[in-house]
This record gives C-alpha cells, sequence and structure tokens, in this order.
C-alpha cells in the first residue's frame, strides 16, 4: 500500500501519553506525494502493521478513556488526517464528552473540522511552483488560505517547515516566516533539519546552516525553534493502546 494521494484512507493506529492525557489517532494515507518525506525511507506499516480500526471500536475507547479521566484531548495523526471522512464524526463525539480536539499535523489543503481548536501546520513552501514539485504537483493557494482562516476562527495554531539545503533554502524558510508573520508574529514556528531520502540528491543541512535559517526566521517571528534528528532519534512519547 502506498501513503500517498490515498483514495481510502482509514485509521491503523491509537497511542495514550499519560503525561498530557492525550489519545493520538493516527490516519493512513496522504493526499499528496511529497518528494521528501521520511515515510519513503521508513514506513510504519512494515513493522506495525496496518489494519483497519472500525469506528466504533475507536469511540468507544476514547468514550472509555475520558469516562476514567484518563485523557482531555483527542489529536489526530497521519499521514495527512483531515483526507479521512471519519475526522468530523470523532471530533464531534469527543467535544460531547468535552474533550479538547486538535490536529497533530496536517498540510492544511482541507480545513479541520469546527470542533478543532488547535492545527500544526506543515507549510512547505510559499513559491508555488517550488510547492508543486515539492508535492507531486499540488498549488499551495488553499494551504495558504486556510491558515488564515483557521487564525480567523480562533484556531490555536503551531507551524513548522522542513529546512532542506538547495532545495527548500534559506531564502524560502525566510518568505514562510514572513507569511507566517503576516498572520501573527506569535505563532510559533519549527524549523526542521531535512533527512536525506535515498532517492533525491538533497543534502541534510549542518547545525551551523540550521541556527541561521532560525535567525532569520526570528526577524519576522517571536518563536522560533528547531530540530536535527535523524530516524533513529525521533521519539513518540506515548505508548500504543490498539
Amino acid at each position: 500500500m502506498k501513503w500517498w494521494r490515498c483514495k481510502n484512507p482509514f485509521f491503523r493506529k491509537i497511542t495514550y501519553s499519560r503525561e498530557t492525557k492525550t489519545l493520538f489517532i493516527y490516519n493512513f494515507g496522504c493526499n499528496w506525494a511529497c518528494l521528501i518525506c521520511t515515510y519513503r525511507i521508513k514506513d510504519p506499516c512494515s513493522e506495525e502493521g496496518c489494519e483497519r480500526i472500525p469506528l466504533e471500536k475507536i469511540l468507544s475507547i476514547i468514550k472509555e478513556y475520558a469516562e476514567n479521566n484518563r485523557i482531555n484531548q483527542v489529536k489526530f495523526l497521519g499521514g495527512e488526517p483531515l483526507i479521512n471522512p471519519d475526522v468530523p464524526r470523532i471530533a464531534k463525539f469527543a467535544r460531547t464528552l468535552n474533550l479538547k480536539v486538535g490536529i497533530g499535523h496536517t498540510n492544511l489543503s482541507i480545513m479541520p473540522p469546527l470542533e478543532a481548536e488547535s492545527a500544526v501546520v506543515s507549510i512547505k513552501a510559499i513559491n508555488e511552483e517550488l510547492h508543486k514539485i515539492y508535492t507531486g504537483g499540488f498549488s499551495n493557494k488553499q494551504v495558504l488560505h486556510n491558515f488564515e482562516k483557521c487564525y480567523q476562527r480562533g484556531i490555536l495554531l503551531k507551524t513548522n517547515t522542513v529546512f532542506v539545503p538547495e532545495f527548500v533554502d534559506k531564502d524560502e524558510i525566510e518568505r514562510i516566516a514572513e507569511f507566517v508573520a503576516s498572520v501573527d508574529e506569535r505563532i510559533p514556528f519549527h524549523i526542521i533539519g531535512y533527512i536525506p531520502i535515498p532517492e533525491f540528491p538533497w543534502r541534510r543541512p549542518t547545525r551551523d546552516e540550521i541556527l541561521d535559517v532560525a535567525r532569520i526566521a526570528k526577524k519576522y517571528l517571536q518563536n522560533v525553534t528547531w530540530s536535527l534528528l535523524t530516524l533513529k532519534t525521533i521519539k513518540y512519547p506515548s505508548i500504543r493502546v490498539l
């Protein structure tokens, strides 16, 4: 099964964080085909399996954890979680239990459900031609429009982008930071150092390069962070429920 341009998305995994009292619901599939997606290197399904979790089972787990006061929020992850048609129903159900609803990461090509209170948005590029090359032919116009619309709706936004020397380079990171600041300079912005994909020519940035890019972004934004990880050092601090 391929993750990208998936026509039949489904929920494949649920994890729980006791520290943040959060249930994370993982979608299989994405509507884009990003060249630098780490799923091209390491497909979680090859290690974890990808069995479809029925909607009623998900609702049952949410209810159980909420009634036992083990969670105060539900977050959706992916792939691209917003392509899953069951997200709005689950979000609405979670709100009836007085749980917060967040989108753990999204390309924001689709608007979140009305119940969503937060979203972490990955902005690939501002230059439209670059964005199309990056994503497999998709425009960023709807993404940028949705970003402003989410802010106007009152959704708590965080952003990130992947810094790829000689592809999504420092000039493009500066454009992204400038765009985010045009919406609100207080929106947090995280710069992710590129993890090389074997079949593509771009290299991993150095620590000095990512520090330089972070300094540029800080000209526009109040809260800029960065990371320079490998597949081995990426950690997901939650335990699997299903």
